[in-house]
């Protein structure tokens, strides 16, 4: 088979598993949160700040792990490319790149709000992933892999 119609076909079928389980578990998802819930609140705290931070260690590892894997199919040119190329990435295997502000201007936010939470997301996910390309490749050169 085609190794385009094999990813097309591949992606469709992601697409159309995840948009099922994602709306039919909406409804009681957000029943079942709600029960569970009522009568507490939910408080930021500095607690919670700081086991946010330790824990996006994992995040960090992730990044990390993931440039390793894809750093020989990303261009040579500079860390700062290869960097955006993997935030790029990220951002629309979440969802983040065109889906989310696509769906967040459907529902009725204006665009300037669409603007404002979906490129702290951009600005986020790009910056992560530059700086995982810049330091990954000053510490261990390409050429040396």
């Amino acid at each position: 088979m085609n190794k385009y119609l094999a990813g097309s076909l591949s992606a469709f079928t992601a697409a159309v598993i995840g948009f099922l389980i994602h709306v039919g578990s909406q409804e009681w998802v957000r029943s079942w949160v709600s029960a569970h819930m009522q009568g507490r609140a939910v408080i930021p705290s500095w607690d919670v700040r700081c086991v946010a931070l330790l824990t996006s260690l994992e995040t960090g590892i992730g990044l990390v792990v993931l440039y390793a894997l894809i750093r020989p199919a990303l261009p040579r040119r500079s860390s700062l490319l290869r960097g955006v190329v993997l935030g790029v990435l990220l951002l629309a295997v979440m969802g983040r790149l065109f889906r989310q502000p696509a769906m967040n201007l459907v529902i009725g936010n204006p665009l300037p709000v669409v603007a404002v939470q979906d490129g702290i997301s951009w600005v986020l996910w790009t910056g992560m992933s530059v700086v995982v390309a810049a330091v990954y490749d000053a510490l261990s050169p390409a050429d040396a892999s």
